[in-house]
């Protein structure tokens, strides 16, 4: 049993999904908790995998919760189908606008199988491709142009299913063969997408593609942190959005970065991976050009200092089974020394890390949630520092057994809301459920 009080967000089959999995979470200005999830619709598997991006909306500070709320879906079934996958929340408190970062991939695609490219090309037509390779350009209207820019027979609609000269011809997010009749694919590779809401998460736009923006042709998966981004407070880069991702290079190995955008959410741009340039084993190391597992920097999360600094705490792969934690004084843009913090048991997962509101007594909260274990996804733990993170002196293990990923947030009322990933059956990794539950920072000094 959890050890604060929780209830059941998500559970499998709760509206006709088999698991869920990967939170995320914000409180709006509104004081509205939205989470986000993973719907696993018949396998709690990442993908390749039929994944939608799925929310659930509090206006009670998390004590009843309203209707789940699918927000994107592609074509296809099963483990053959498309994904929306691991999604990230952010509220830009100058307009109100709240958006939804997350991964998409094609049927048959996930992290390791994606192939290097953007998939648009300079005019952001996507590019669609035949059974010999042939590559054809995706107009905004649905018209298909060939290689050399004149108009075909193909039409492709808004759920991408594609016709020519009016015959269904497949879908565009189809796995590659499923579909006797197949004739256009998009790009086998990542792209990184953003929806947004002007009204407090109730209603949400169509996806839009950051591929352009964000990804190199070297790349070959991007995806967002999962969890939260923030928007800076503090220096010169204030409004700034931001949000962790991590991306692979031609050879499949993993770096991280933060997309940021200083036109409230109109475009985006990356800064430079904590892996460029930084010194590890003798060797000066880029994302371009990284080639081994334990220089690996993963799922991220950040917090700002109200000196305007930023702390970006990594999962990575290299041994110490701690977190890193690196800084930037350029709002993100570049990054220094990579570090470990000793203190932060990690088994290799996602964590959560949130800055407290300032109480004017000086000093500067922040909240870290994690499975504190050197081996297994188990004693989730909530820890605070009380110096901007460079000690730790307060944790409480809220949950015993399996704790995986996980989300923070701060409710209105100053209570601490966490959302996070608990297995109750080890028979079957499809029983899993996402716990909701809240703590106070008396509670966790106590």
């Amino acid at each position: 049993m959890p050890n604060i009080e929780t209830q059941a967000l998500f559970y499998p089959n709760l509206a006709d999904s088999k698991a869920y999995r990967i939170p995320s979470m914000i409180t709006t200005n509104k004081g509205t908790v939205i989470a986000g999830i993973d719907a696993r619709i018949v396998d709690q598997t990442d993908n390749p995998n039929q994944i939608d991006a799925t929310i659930r909306r509090s206006e009670d500070n998390g004590r009843t919760w309203g209707p789940v709320q699918k927000l994107v879906s592609f074509a296809g079934e099963g483990l053959d189908g498309a994904a929306a996958i691991d999604t990230a929340l952010l509220q830009d408190e100058i307009t109100g606008t709240i958006f939804m970062l997350y991964c998409h991939t094609p049927g048959g695609i996930g992290l390791w199988a994606s192939e290097s490219g953007i998939a648009f090309d300079s005019d952001g037509r996507r590019k669609l491709y035949d059974a010999e390779g042939n590559v054809y350009f995706l107009g905004e209207g649905g018209d298909v142009a060939d290689s050399q820019g004149h108009a075909t027979d193909y039409r492709v609609d808004a759920e991408g299913y594609a016709f020519k000269s009016g015959e269904p011809r497949g879908n565009m997010y189809y796995k590659k063969g499923i579909d006797p009749k197949e004739s256009l694919l998009e790009a086998r590779t990542s792209y990184l997408q953003i929806i947004q809401s002007e009204d407090d998460g109730l209603t949400w736009s169509k996806p839009k593609e950051l591929n352009l923006l964000v990804k190199e042709e070297w790349m070959r998966f991007i995806g967002s942190g999962p969890g939260c981004g923030i928007q800076l407070k503090h220096g010169n880069k204030a409004g700034r959005l931001v949000f962790p991702i991590y991306f692979s290079n031609e050879g499949g190995h993993l770096s991280c970065a933060c997309i940021y955008s200083d036109d409230h959410g109109a475009t985006w741009q990356r800064g430079a991976s904590p892996n460029d340039g930084r010194e590890l084993d003798g060797n000066v190391l880029t994302a371009r050009t990284i080639s081994e597992g334990k220089q690996y920097l993963t799922e991220s999360q950040i917090i700002e200092m109200p000196t305007g600094e930023l702390k970006y705490y990594l999962r990575n792969h290299y041994g110490l089974q701690r977190t890193a934690v690196t800084t930037s004084t350029d709002g993100g843009e570049t990054w220094g020394e990579v570090t470990f913090d000793m203190a932060l048991l990690d088994p290799i997962c996602q964590s959560s890390v949130i800055l407290y509101p300032d109480q004017g007594d000086g000093k500067v909260r922040v909240l870290f949630a994690n499975p504190a274990d050197e081996k297994t996804r188990i004693k989730g733990t909530v820890r605070l520092s009380e110096d901007g993170g460079l000690t730790w002196p307060y944790s409480k293990v809220i949950e015993d057994g399996y704790y995986g990923y996980s989300c923070l947030t701060v409710l209105k009322t100053g209570e601490i809301g966490v959302l996070y990933e608990r297995v109750y059956d080890y028979s079957d990794w499809n029983n899993m459920d996402i716990q909701f539950g809240t703590f106070t920072l008396d509670w966790l000094k106590s």
